[in-house]
């Protein structure tokens, strides 16, 4: 006689049979599972490429071809969750349409190092084959979303941690090897086009390269007159911008709230200064502040006296910048005036 197994007790075994097959998942196997079963869901037509990405959309670009040999990537990314809720935006229309757009934060494209332990392995492997320009959507499974490199896909998967694979949005601007002299054009163009070619760099120090700092002033109207003594205090007063104009810090009310960037919890009032002979000591408020600004601020001698500072990112943010405001290898401008 044949023993019949209750429908009910055999779909109980089965379901059992596949939350004992799961646990016997890692991390990466598991969110590999999970996006195979998303993407045969809502993609049925996308298949991984080479590097195991799946390429959602992409508009070519007919600029210069991405390289990873190359050490700096200049691109524009939206970070997206596979249920569509944007985790990041570097795209100021749509951090509009979603009513998160801040006017003194920083849109738009970004240089950030690419390669190992530099960047995700995902998203290198999406970078491939795109040319300035262009803009590619992809999902980036959660295993390369790891800054280690490892010679296969399984290799990744046995090694993943991340449990929530991402869909990337890029559209790449472009790329540089000498980060460093990129920014010293740049200052040295934005010098050219606003003040014209008679102004010059400043050597500050020894170690500061040629061309990273700038110091503009009309001191024709302080000539003969003493210079402010060591030690003395006074106020200045400060506005600071990327060279794009944007304004990201500023003592002034009215400018503050001419950039969109007026905080109603602080007090717009010039910042007290203690003047010293040795400029790494210089502080406002107390507080320490980037060295292009305190070795502008040592450019100054006379009360009233009003300049131009403008210097490269190693003075400044270096490659981290600052919050939303302030991108990484940016150079930046402070307009500066002693009270």
């Amino acid at each position: 006689m044949v023993k019949r197994i209750p429908l009910v007790l055999l779909a109980g075994l089965m379901i059992m049979a596949g939350c004992a097959q799961e646990d016997n998942l890692n991390t990466g196997e598991k969110a590999q599972q999970y996006l195979e079963q998303f993407i045969q869901k809502y993609y049925p037509y996308v298949t991984p490429n080479e590097y195991g990405i799946f390429v959602l959309e992409d508009t070519p670009g007919n600029g210069q071809p991405w390289s990873q040999d190359s050490l700096y990537t200049y691109a524009s990314t939206t970070i997206r969750s596979l249920g569509g809720t944007i985790a990041s935006t570097q795209d100021e229309q749509l951090a509009r349409q979603l009513g998160t757009y801040v006017k003194g934060n920083y849109y738009g494209p970004r240089f950030q190092q690419t390669g190992e332990n530099l960047s995700y392995a995902g998203l290198d492997a999406l970078l491939k084959g795109m040319r300035a320009g262009g803009t590619r959507k992809a999902i980036i499974p959660a295993c390369l979303l790891t800054t280690g490199r490892y010679s296969t896909f399984k290799e990744y998967l046995e090694k993943g941690t991340q449990e929530q694979s991402l869909e990337y949005t890029v559209t790449l601007g472009g790329q540089v090897n000498d980060i460093d002299r990129m920014e010293r054009d740049s200052l040295a163009s934005y010098v050219l086009r606003t003040y014209g070619k008679d102004i010059k760099p400043v050597t500050y120090k020894e170690d500061v390269a040629e061309g990273s700092f700038y110091f503009i002033s009309d001191s024709t109207a302080f000539i003969g007159k003493k210079k402010i003594p060591a030690d003395t205090t006074l106020k200045i007063n400060y506005t600071g911008m990327l060279l794009n104009g944007q304004v990201f810090d500023t003592t002034l009310e009215k400018v503050a709230k001419d950039a969109g960037i007026y905080n109603a919890a602080r007090t717009y009032t010039a910042a007290n200064l203690i003047v010293t002979s040795n400029y790494t000591e210089i502080k406002l408020n107390d507080n320490s502040v980037i060295e292009g600004f305190r070795a502008g601020i040592a450019q100054m001698h006379w009360v009233g006296q009003k300049g131009v500072v403008l210097f490269v990112s190693n003075l400044g943010y270096t490659n981290s910048g600052s919050g939303q405001t302030i991108p990484p290898y940016s150079p930046l401008l402070f307009e500066l005036e002693l009270l």
